[in-house]
C-alpha cells in the first residue's frame, strides 16, 4: 500500500473530525444523506455529462491505483537496453530480434521499446524512428491526461454543488420561519452541503488528481529514457557509454519520488532533444 496516501486520507478526514468534537460536536450529526445526495451525486452528474464512458470506466482503477505504490522499472528497462546494445555490437542488430521475440522470456519489455526495436532492425531511419516513438508517448499521455481529468473536474463541480446544497437550505429555511425544527434541520443540510463539496474536493479529488500525475510523469521519464536508448543504439553508441547516458535518468526517476520532479509535459522535453540531436 502506497503509505503517504493512506496516511494523507486518514490525517485529512480524521483532523476534521476531530477538530470537530474536540468543540463538542457529534459526528452523527456531519451525516446528512440529502446533503450528500445533492453534492455527489450532482457532482457526479455533471462529470458525466462532461467525459465518456471510457473515462468515467476508469475512476475506480485510479481510485484504487493511488493506495498501490507503482513498481519502478526503470532501472531493469536500463540494463535490459544496454544488454541489447551488447548484443548488437556483437552479432549485429539482427540478432536483437531473437531477444525481442522471447515468448519464454519472465518480463515482456515496454511495448514501446520492442516497437522501437523492430523499427532499428528493419532498417528505418533515426529520424522517423524518433518521430513514430514520440507520437506514440504523446497519445499514451494524452489517454493518460483525460483518465485524470474526471477527478479535477469534480473538485471543481463539487464545492458548487455545495453551495447549491446551502441555497436550497436556505430557500426552506425561509419557508418554515413558523416551523422552529423544520427551519432548524434545514439549516444543517444546508451547511453540511458546503462541507460535502468542499471536502470531498480537497481530500479526495485533487489529491488522485496530483498523485496521478505525479506518476504519470514518471512513467513518462522512462518512455523519454527508451527514445534515447533505441535511438543510441540506431548511432552504434558504446554499450559503457549508453549505461552513463542512461544512468542519468534513473537519477531523476528518484527526485521524481521525493516530489522535487519539474512537471512538464513529457513529449516536449522530448522534441525538444530530438531538434537538438538533429541540429547536432
Amino acid at each position: 500500500m502506497d503509505l503517504a496516501s493512506f496516511i494523507g486520507i486518514i490525517m485529512g478526514i480524521g483532523c476534521l473530525c476531530l477538530g470537530y468534537t474536540l468543540d463538542g460536536g457529534s459526528l452523527g450529526a456531519l451525516w446528512l444523506f440529502s446533503a450528500a445526495l445533492i453534492v455527489f451525486g450532482g457532482a457526479l452528474g455533471s462529470v458525466a455529462i462532461s467525459f465518456g464512458v471510457k473515462e468515467l470506466a476508469t475512476m475506480p482503477k485510479n481510485i484504487i491505483n493511488t493506495f498501490i505504490p507503482p513498481k519502478s522499472t526503470i532501472s531493469k528497462t536500463v540494463d535490459y537496453i544496454v544488454t541489447l546494445s551488447e548484443v548488437a555490437r556483437k552479432e549485429g542488430l539482427l540478432s536483437i530480434e531473437k531477444i525481442i521475440d522471447d515468448n519464454n522470456a519472465k518480463e515482456k519489455p515496454d511495448p514501446l521499446l520492442q516497437q522501437g526495436m523492430m523499427m532499428v532492425i528493419d532498417g528505418v531511419d533515426l529520424e522517423q524512428t524518433r518521430e513514430m516513438m514520440e507520437t506514440q508517448i504523446y497519445v499514451y499521455e494524452e489517454q493518460a491526461k483525460n483518465e485524470i481529468a474526471p477527478f479535477e473536474a469534480y473538485a471543481g463541480y463539487a464545492p458548487t454543488y455545495g453551495m447549491i446544497g446551502t441555497i436550497m437550505g436556505l430557500i426552506k429555511v425561509l419557508s418554515n420561519l413558523d416551523s422552529p425544527e423544520e427551519m432548524t434541520a434545514s439549516i444543517a443540510v444546508a451547511f453540511t452541503a458546503t462541507l460535502y463539496g468542499i471536502a470531498s474536493a480537497n481530500i479526495i479529488a485533487l489529491p488522485i488528481a496530483n498523485k496521478l500525475k505525479l506518476r504519470l510523469q514518471q512513467q513518462l521519464l522512462e518512455k523519454e529514457m527508451i527514445v534515447e536508448g533505441v535511438c543510441s543504439i540506431r548511432n552504434g553508441m558504446n554499450p559503457k557509454m549508453l549505461r552513463d547516458k542512461l544512468s542519468i535518468y534513473i537519477a531523476k526517476d528518484a527526485k521524481a519520488k521525493k516530489g522535487s520532479f519539474a512537471r512538464e509535459g513529457a513529449s516536449s522535453r522530448i522534441k525538444e532533444k530530438g531538434a537538438q540531436n538533429s541540429n547536432a
